[in-house]
């Protein structure tokens, strides 16, 4: 019987990036190792060094005399591993990709560079090109090119997490064995910026509670929906995504203090599950937007919202309704809100 034929993994494209790529079989998974820029005699000369190593240069499989060569023995450079990374976060991450942010300067400065080769040095310069970058980018120039105002500094707790973002992603690339350990280990020892060592980024202003005149004044203000909701937030001390989303079959309403029990919430990926406690207040304003609401439907609606609107518009008017152009579709109100339309 023939020996099956399999054939040559072919040298491919990957468009977003314009990197050339092969998929091979490594330690019995496929990953796609990439080459260097599309069509460069560099990214040649890999593919058919990687062939040669892979498949003993034949085309039928792995050659016997020649090994599975390990992840981590391929020559990775910082943006092959940014992009496979932001294939995995943006799976991984799903309601964050600040990831991004600390991504798209590391190529800039390190995107040819060998993976397993960045160290604390390169870690601190790409530090230091952030915090320059970010001055820039806020800085106002006139038509001449001359400063005209200078940019507002990056906060200090900002620039950390976007290091630590960049730790974070060659320590992922450990656990895919495409570096050795030594390099996160390394870039760990490079420390944060300290409080008040560094005038280049601001300091992060407390956050104080709003005198009670001007909570007031922008409930009396807000719809009933966004004032009940700001009520509720503030007497049982909840996060603004959490109030945006109460549904009836979230609350235990047995007792003289409910328990509301959010579906989703900031620390959810600790693994437990929270309870915010809703005393005699709370309940009162909740109440009314209780009744008649599905268990599964959220209590705060853009929906009802807008239709009460449009309602109480229609009582007001005093001319019959004139034909108007018809204008495009606008995207009609969500079930709840988040958490941007809840602060406009």
């Amino acid at each position: 019987m023939p020996r099956p034929k399999i054939s040559t993994p072919s040298y491919l494209l990957h468009k977003p990036t314009g990197q050339a790529r092969v998929r091979l079989k490594i330690d019995g998974r496929f990953r796609d190792v990439y080459l260097g820029e599309y069509g460069s005699p560099e990214s040649r000369e890999k593919y058919h060094r990687l062939m040669v190593e892979h498949y003993g240069g034949n085309g039928q499989g792995p050659a016997e005399s020649v090994s599975t060569p390990p992840a981590d023995s391929v020559d990775w450079t910082v943006a092959e591993l940014a992009v496979m990374y932001d294939d995995f976060a943006s799976r991984h991450y799903v309601n964050d990709e600040r990831y991004r942010a600390a991504i798209g300067p590391l190529v800039s400065l390190y995107g040819s560079t060998l993976a397993r080769d960045f160290g604390p040095k390169k870690l601190q310069a790409l530090r230091e090109s952030i915090i320059q970058r970010g001055q820039i980018r806020s800085a106002k120039f006139d038509d001449l090119g001359n400063l005209l105002k200078p940019g507002e500094p990056l906060g200090r707790g900002y620039v950390n997490n976007l290091i630590k973002s960049v730790v974070r992603m060659f320590k992922w690339a450990v656990t895919e064995e495409m570096i050795p350990p030594s390099v996160p280990e390394a870039l760990r020892m490079v420390g944060g910026l300290r409080k008040g060592r560094d005038r280049r980024v601001r300091e992060p202003e407390p956050v104080k509670p709003v005198p009670e005149e001007h909570f007031r004044l922008v409930v009396e203000a807000a719809s009933p929906h966004i004032a009940t909701m700001l009520q509720v937030q503030r007497l049982a001390g909840m996060r603004p995504d959490e109030v945006t989303i109460i549904r009836p079959c979230d609350l235990d309403q047995e007792g003289e203090v409910w328990t509301y029990r959010p579906n989703s919430h900031k620390t959810e990926w600790l693994d437990h599950e929270k309870e915010i406690l809703l005393g005699p207040r709370a309940q009162e304003l909740l109440k009314p937007w209780l009744v008649g609401r599905e268990p599964d439907e959220y209590v705060f609606s853009p929906r009802e919202a807008a239709e009460e609107n449009a309602r109480k518009l229609e009582k007001r008017r005093k001319q019959p309704k004139a034909k108007r152009v018809p204008l495009s579709k606008k995207r009609p109100p969500r079930d709840r809100y988040d958490d941007r339309a809840y602060r406009q």
